[in-house]
């Protein structure tokens, strides 16, 4: 997997988890949704990875 696209998720999930922390006052509800996020970005970067695999034959 490429480096920049780590990167890139990375930074996608800081910037929704500020959002988030912007939009939602209570404290469970934003661990709740931080842990959204990073379900999120881990299932996306593992559908990234199989399709990365997949074109290399």
């Amino acid at each position: 997997m490429n480096l920049s696209t780590v990167a890139t998720a990375a930074a996608g999930m800081a910037v929704g988890a500020a959002v988030a922390g912007l939009v939602v006052q209570d404290r469970r509800q934003m661990r709740k949704t931080v842990h959204k996020l990073a379900k999120g970005a881990e299932k996306t970067l593992a559908d990234l990875d199989k399709a990365v695999q997949q074109l290399h034959w």
